[in-house]
């Protein structure tokens, strides 16, 4: 489900939904350099490589506690109602 997030009314809140929205592909670029260089790891058996995903693995996990604290900032600062709630809760 595709959601606009142009048609709200508050300019902040789409500016908050816009940045929430940037962590999460930033993280996810993360995530797939960290499973490529992972794969990379498997394929070539170099236990240094997996180390190194393995020592870097805190850096999604501390993205996505920033981008759920993010979301939790939102919902109680703006109260989203119905769609715009499933949005930042997605």
């Amino acid at each position: 489900m595709e959601h606009n997030i142009n048609k709200h009314i508050s300019g902040r809140f789409n500016e908050e939904l816009e940045n929430v929205r940037n962590h999460v592909l930033s993280m996810g670029g993360l995530v797939e350099q960290q499973l490529n260089t992972a794969l990379d790891a498997v394929n070539h058996n170099d236990a240094e490589k997996a180390k190194k995903v393995s020592q870097n693995d805190y850096k999604v996990n501390a993205m996505e506690v920033n981008i759920d604290e993010e979301c939790t900032r939102i919902i109680a600062k703006r109260q989203p109602a119905a769609s715009d709630l499933r949005l930042v809760v997605a």
